[in-house]
């Protein structure tokens, strides 16, 4: 599920998250910048047949990249990732507690985003699109999901589609640089994005 800030919403031309939900079969993009209240939010919480799930970093995370998550028997996973930059859902998670107080699951990132086209402020941040494309990929080689190589590709080809088209135009980011803000140096701490 992807809860979206309205100003990402907007964004027509860089909505990774709508690009991950127009891919995924089955999941849900919901607009907001309050969730606690949301009909449907609160329906899957309060689901006593739900594991709801976080995907956001920070220090008390279940990391899929370790193995350390560990689904409860029985219950259908629910993946919760917030749409916006990364000011955004700094906001979604102050206004909407219950979703900020779910378990949350994170990973290693073990190369930098390859969303060049908007700043990253860390080199361990990923667009959303890819955030869910890591997270399916990891819960598949535990065995907690079914992914096959084209629905691999099929998540990450509309980014890489984006990327291109926007590199045909004057003023685009240079390849190989990466594109996080603030960054005088390839040197980068192992630093949470959120």
């Amino acid at each position: 599920m992807f809860l979206t800030h309205p100003k990402e919403y907007r964004k027509v031309r860089v909505a990774t998250g709508r690009l991950a939900h127009l891919s995924l079969e089955g999941s849900e993009l919901l607009v907001g910048t309050e969730f606690d209240q949301h009909p449907r939010v609160t329906r899957l919480l309060d689901d006593p047949a739900t594991d709801c799930r976080l995907v956001y970093p920070g220090p008390d995370v279940e990391n899929l990249s370790r193995g350390e998550y560990r689904p409860r028997p029985g219950l259908q996973p629910v993946f919760v990732l917030i749409d916006g930059s990364w000011s955004m859902a700094r906001s979604i998670l102050r206004r909407s507690q219950r979703v900020a107080a779910l378990p949350r699951v994170g990973f290693d990132t073990t190369t930098p985003s390859e969303f060049v086209i908007k700043r990253q402020p860390r080199p361990e941040c990923l667009c959303t699109l890819e955030a869910a494309h890591r997270c399916l990929t990891l819960l598949a080689a535990q065995g907690h999901e079914e992914i096959d190589v084209t629905q691999e590709r099929r998540l990450l080809a509309p980014l890489r589609r984006l990327i291109a088209m926007q590199g045909a135009y004057p003023g685009r980011p240079a390849a190989r640089r990466p594109a996080v803000r603030g960054a005088r140096t390839s040197d980068s701490r192992d630093i949470p994005c959120g």
